[in-house]
Formats: C-alpha cells, structure tokens, sequence
C-alpha cells in the first residue's frame, strides 16, 4: 500500500507565479532581441540595464519560492498580496521596455525627456511595490503565535523583513521628480543615473542578510 505523500500540495497560484516570473525574464530578453544595438556602447549598456532587471525579478523569485514554501497562501490577504505582486511583476518589463526606447531616442526632446521620466519614476514605484509586499510576507513569517518556522529563525526574519521595507522606502524615494530630471540649456534630459543608484542600492540592501 502506497504511503500518501509528505509534502506539501503546491497551490496552483504558485505555479502561476512561477509562470509570469518567467515570462517577465523572457520578455526582458526578448525585448533585446527585438530591437539589438547598432554601436558597441549601446550593447554594453544593454547587458548592464538587462543584468540589473534580471537581478532584481530573479532576487525576488528566489525568496519568494522560499517564503511561499512556509507561509499559507489561502487566505484572503495573502492572496490579495500574491494577485498585486504579480501583476507589479507583470509590469516590470513593459516599463523596463519605455526606459530602454526611449534612453536611445535621439535627439533629446522635452517629449522624450518627460517620457523618459514619467516611466523611470514608475519603475521606481512598482520595484517598491514589490519590496514592500516581500517585507510583508518575509514579516508574516516571523509571527511567534503562528509558529510557521523555528524559534531560532525569528530574530533573522525580522531583521530580513526590515531590510525589504528599508529597500521598498528607498526605490518610492527615487521616484520623486527631484531625482528624475535636470535642466540642461532650458531642456529637461534624464536623471536617470541618479535613480539608477538609488535603485542598486537598494537591491544590494535585499542581500544583506544572505
């Protein structure tokens, strides 16, 4: 007689998850491919922009398969969170997609140039959406009366959670116009460099305690 299995089913959101987790990386990809580089610069900065998306969708995969391992997804808020995460996931390579096109539109116009800050802004806000919901479900985990994980487990989560929401407060913050603009000759051209920082650091913070 056939023992029933120990594991645990695995919800069918989490497959769906996993599904647009990929497809975001491959439309990133795909994205490239479409329209490739037509000089040596354009291609090195294409690898560097596509390498840093593809670190921040991947650093979130891979702590939210953990997290999604322990913590039950059949409430409604949890649910909730899941449905909003992947649709800011969704998303990511669309606005990816805006600041890439336009970033090797030339010449610079105020157009071009409000674009170009509009999508960097919005990019900013939906990688915070996803820190913040990340904090949330890292933060869920370290409930003491739930008992999802051990005792000596705890103290590192929370720890954890707080740097997710450290990194949440950091990409909202770029997405001020402070950060997005500057006034070149009367024109208004990129900021993007300055909010390029802001975002890396915050990615490096989600690492911290790895």
């Amino acid at each position: 007689m056939e023992e029933p299995s120990k594991g645990r089913p695995r919800p069918r959101i989490e497959s769906l998850s996993d599904l647009i987790f990929g497809l975001a990386l491959s439309i990133g990809a795909f994205a490239l491919v479409s329209t490739p580089a037509s000089n040596a610069f354009e291609f090195y900065k294409d690898i560097g922009t596509f390498g840093f998306t593809f670190l921040v969708l991947i650093t979130v995969w891979i702590r939210y398969t953990r997290v999604m391992s322990t913590l039950p997804v059949e409430t409604p808020a949890t649910l909730l969170l899941n449905i909003v995460l992947l649709f800011t996931v969704s998303l990511e390579p669309y606005i990816f997609n805006v600041l890439r096109l336009t970033n090797i539109t030339t010449p610079i116009t105020q157009v071009t140039a409000k674009l170009f800050e509009t999508a960097s802004s919005a990019y900013g806000v939906d990688l915070g959406a996803m820190m913040l919901i990340m904090g949330v479900f890292t933060l869920a985990l370290s409930n003491e009366e739930k008992q999802l994980v051990p005792s000596t487990m705890l103290s590192h989560l929370r720890t954890e959670a707080t740097l997710w929401f450290v990194s949440c407060a950091i990409f909202l913050l770029s997405a001020l116009p402070l950060f997005g603009r500057v006034d070149v000759g009367g024109v208004l051209v990129s900021g993007l460099s300055a909010r390029m920082v802001m975002w890396l650091l915050a990615i490096l913070i989600t690492w911290a305690k790895r």
